[in-house]
């Protein structure tokens, strides 16, 4: 692939995944937003949401198959199509039994390009800055999820405005792929298809997956409960939040750049201590200004994980057995993502309101424990030919 034709497929990456990350960050809070103006408990709006995390969760483990058979650019433009049409469905039936369904295929539709765009992203990269093309392409994603919810300032909640924009928002991004269809993204038939095997494969990479999707997901819908629990304004509640995406997006690129330059899992495990401190103090530190820059650094820890984890699996496959092990990853998040609100939901019950960053905190240091363990029986696995050998 030619310098010129990696940057036209990278441009048409981050492009379409952003646009993708903007629709899903405006249909989610529109969608319940709706759903609350009907007077529906928040139990029912909640099994809602799920939907879409049940479908991803579904489907995922067949999107290498199929793409094998179809072509992966074939898939990610099916799906995006799908998703447009989708998006006109739930304004066009208006019904809580038809939104699970609709809601569940937009969970099978949207994963897609996000499988589809790490593998082709891993393809263009070089092992001298794959770690920085992901940051790159993890940015992009939190800032269509960060500026999501501000389209409804624009279109309004009501109405077919926010359904047409975010149709509309889809075929651009079916437009920016396009461009790039003759560097499209590639798989050859060697590896398992199934994603199983790359759990036991490549443990630390997929736990960091599965805690980034429980703690991301947490933060993003407890952490604005949490700031008026604590005292604070709806407002300042929501600025907090908007801090933590800013770390996102801010500081992928240097936490890419640090996993080009060094041991990823070291990276990794830097992202996690980060993020057990940055939960242990924050309940000290949340009436003072020093609040805000552990917000910020928070921030990029979480997202570093995912983005150092996508670096790992880019250094170690390639082709079909680089899609299976991202789905893999994928799957790991989902769980994390329908298994992490509901225990830090707890916890801050349990401990009003300081649970929810202590259970973030113990989420990080259940990575941190696990990442010790598994380098331990490492060297332990190596020394064990030596030692028999001396023996």
């Amino acid at each position: 692939m030619t310098g010129r034709s990696r940057i036209r497929s990278l441009a048409a990456i981050v492009t379409m995944i952003g646009v993708v990350g903007l629709v899903f960050g405006l249909t989610g809070p529109l969608l319940n937003l709706l759903l609350e103006r009907q007077g529906l408990s928040g139990r029912a709006i909640g099994l809602n949401g799920a939907m879409t995390a049940l479908g991803a969760l579904v489907f995922t483990p067949f999107i290498p198959s199929i793409a094998v058979r179809v072509g992966p650019f074939r898939l990610l433009f099916g799906t995006l199509a799908a998703t447009a049409l989708i998006l006109v469905l739930f304004k066009a039936l208006d019904d809580y039994r038809i939104w699970l369904i609709l809601r569940f295929m937009m969970g099978v539709c949207v994963v897609v390009p996000f499988l589809i765009s790490e593998i082709w992203i891993n393809q263009i990269a070089t092992p001298q800055n794959r770690g920085r093309l992901l940051g790159i392409y993890a940015a992009c994603i939190s800032t269509g999820f960060g500026l999501g919810p501000l389209l409804m300032r624009f279109t309004g909640v009501g109405g077919w405005t926010p359904f047409l924009c975010a149709a509309g928002l889809v075929t651009i991004a079916m437009m920016a792929i396009a461009m790039a269809r003759e560097d499209r993204p590639y798989l050859d038939r060697h590896g398992h298809k199934s994603p199983w095997p790359y759990i036991k494969g490549s443990p630390i990479a997929i736990l960091a997956g599965l805690m980034y999707g429980a703690i991301e997901t947490g933060i993003f819908g407890l952490l604005p409960v949490y700031g008026v629990r604590s005292g604070f304004s709806e407002t300042t509640a929501a600025t907090q939040l908007t801090v933590i995406a800013a770390g996102n997006i801010l500081l992928q690129y240097p936490v890419g750049w640090l996993a080009d330059k060094t041991e990823p899992r070291r990276v990794l495990m830097l992202c996690a201590v980060i993020g057990v401190l940055g939960g242990a103090c924050l309940p000290a530190l949340k009436d003072t200004l020093f609040m805000w820059p552990v917000l910020f650094i928070w921030g990029g820890t979480i997202t570093g994980m995912y983005t150092v984890a996508l670096t790992m699996l880019g250094h170690r496959y390639s082709g079909l057995a680089l899609a299976s092990a991202n789905a893999a990853l994928i799957l790991a998040y989902n769980t994390g993502a329908m298994g992490g609100p509901p225990v830090l939901g707890q916890a801050m019950d349990l401990i009003d309101p300081d649970g929810l960053v202590y259970g973030l905190a113990g989420f990080f240091l259940v990575f941190v424990i696990a990442n010790i363990a598994a380098a331990t029986l490492g060297r332990r696995s190596a020394q064990r030919p030596t030692d028999t050998g001396a023996a």
